[in-house]
């Protein structure tokens, strides 16, 4: 039996159990997914809740007891979310001091896909300003720097400007898309994505030549729901990108997979 094997086992029994659920969304580091959404909110303490069938009660406990703290963001992560409790948190969002986020985990296969089913109002945007000197921060600077000199050294297109944080935007010159570079320090990979923006159409144009375009260039994430305007077909290199001494090799690696993706938007778009 593979470890993918057994970790696909442990997740399908972590969604069926309430205390298998709780012990993954909250032992964990935060999932990716959910700092995107919650990185573009001034910066707050973030607790976390986590149930497999959402219920009114948990609202109750969280904020109703005499150790609430209205200075802090509320992550409550469900697999099965209920429309009243929903309705409800809408209603009461933004009031009181109360910040709350709820985001829907579904398992596909062997991985787990998070979706906001709701976030706090944005009632005025906030510059937020981030400590570039925590490890974090200087791990990311570190690699993007060291990126930014094997892209001269290569001349490749696929330059960006090294600023400490885990993603990259590059402009390809297609409308509609764009490459997107990201690390990933917790999970250990670097991934090449092209991102999608609100236009099904282009995806699923990309879709219709999944078999040729992953010959070509390997297995990718094609990830596109309903419910998400954006749509993203993902490429990762596994690498422990928290040792500086591999940043060379995932740099390299890294703008490989980002001009492999960018000749494929150009030959089937």
């Amino acid at each position: 039996m593979t470890n993918e094997t057994n970790t696909a086992i442990s997740l399908e029994v972590a969604f069926k159990t309430k205390a298998g659920f709780e012990d993954l969304m909250i032992n964990n580091p935060m999932p990716l997914e959910i700092c995107e959404v919650i990185n573009t909110y001034p910066e707050k303490e973030t607790v976390r809740v986590a149930e497999l069938t959402q219920n009114i009660e948990t609202l109750m406990n969280m904020i109703g007891g005499d150790d609430y703290n209205p200075n802090q963001y509320l992550v409550w992560i469900v697999s099965n979310p209920r429309d009243k409790v929903l309705n409800t948190v809408k209603r009461l969002n933004g009031k009181g001091g109360l910040d709350l986020f709820i985001f829907k985990a579904s398992l596909n296969e062997d991985k787990i896909e998070f979706e906001c089913l709701l976030k706090p109002e944005v009632k005025e945007k906030i510059k937020r300003t981030v400590n570039t000197e925590t490890p974090a921060k200087l791990l990311q600077k570190a690699y993007w720097d060291i990126y930014f000199e094997e892209c001269d050294k290569e001349q490749s297109e696929m330059q960006i400007d090294p600023k400490p944080r885990h993603y990259q935007n590059v402009s390809i010159g297609k409308a509609g898309v764009q490459i997107l570079q990201t690390i990933n320090t917790q999970s250990n990979y670097v991934a090449s994505e092209i991102a999608i923006n609100s236009n099904k159409e282009i995806f699923n144009k990309l879709f219709e030549n999944k078999e040729e375009i992953e010959k070509e260039i390997g297995e990718l994430e094609w990830d596109s729901k309903e419910t998400n305007k954006s749509s993203k077909i993902r490429k990762t290199f596994p690498i422990d990108i928290n040792n500086q001494k591999n940043h060379k090799k995932a740099a390299k690696e890294h703008i490989k997979m980002a001009e492999e993706l960018k000749a494929i938007a150009y030959k089937y778009l």
